[in-house]
């Protein structure tokens, strides 16, 4: 299955992978806005947030707003899990479920950030200067 994988050892909490994501899906260099997380909350040290693809934010949500698409990858024999904000009311079922508290509301909507990989093409893993962050497929 294709994931992300982190390397918390080689994050130097540049935030630039945040604010590729932000501007990757909102067209705006808003670290806010990205669908990664790195929490500089714990003393001394910072923690990268990725979404895993477990699926638990899917059987959550009561409006099954989150769904697994099949195109994205064709290599990937389970898909990726998407939000369609059509059907999403905003309950917050999902980011309760989400066992690496990376789902989260964005600032300006009560709507949940959602990583899609980028559709295949990560770009936190394209544009990390220190290779913290990997992609691997199959």
């Amino acid at each position: 299955m294709p994931r992300l994988t982190k390397n918390e050892d080689a994050c130097i909490a540049c935030h630039r992978c945040e604010a590729i994501c932000a501007w990757a899906h909102h067209v705006v260099f808003n670290p806010h806005k990205g669908r990664v997380i790195v929490d500089l909350e714990y003393p001394d040290t910072h923690q990268l947030r990725i979404c895993i693809q477990c699926g638990r934010c899917a059987d959550a949500c009561p409006m099954d707003a989150i769904y697994q698409d099949f195109t994205i990858l064709t290599t990937s024999e389970q898909g990726v899990y998407r939000l369609d904000e059509s059907k999403c009311t905003g309950c917050g079922e999902c980011i309760e479920a989400c066992p690496t508290k990376v789902l989260q509301f964005y600032t300006d909507k009560r709507m949940p950030r959602k990583c899609d990989f980028c559709l295949g093409q990560p770009m936190c893993v394209r544009y990390c200067p220190t290779k913290a962050l990997g992609w691997v497929l199959g």
